[in-house]
């Protein structure tokens, strides 16, 4: 499956330079419409528009560094595309990570429960 909002992404990613953090840029997204064809709401959705950006990041720091030699860091709180001074710069992300975000059956096969799970191992239980 081709990311719908790779497009959006990238170009979010070019406008700035000095970086984004995900809730940024899924906030621009959000108000562009990037998501309004997802078929959830609550937090699966949220899980679903955070899964979407994410894969779009990860195809997208393959590509930017094969094609333009660009290196893109990617965490929650800064995302930042920047140009490679040499092939030392090259980020090796974490494998799990791409791995499990370029996976469209993750984000297809993933219910409301298994977010709360998700939630909960994080944070702890919910009283």
């Amino acid at each position: 499956m081709i990311n719908p909002i790779l497009p959006q992404v990238l170009s979010e990613l070019r406008q700035h330079p000095e970086g984004i953090s995900e809730y940024d840029l899924m906030r621009t997204l959000d108000n562009q419409h990037a998501f309004d064809t997802l078929d959830a709401d609550g937090l699966l959705a949220l899980y679903r528009k955070h899964f979407i950006i994410m894969n779009a990041l990860y195809d997208l720091q393959d590509v930017l560094w094969q094609e333009e030699g660009r290196v893109l860091n990617i965490s929650p709180m800064h995302i930042e595309l920047h140009k490679s001074r040499d092939e030392n710069d090259r980020v090796d992300s974490n494998p799990y990570l791409s791995e499990y975000y370029l996976d469209w059956h993750n984000f297809e096969q993933t219910t409301i429960e298994d977010v709360l799970g998700l939630m909960e191992a994080v944070t702890g239980p919910r009283h």
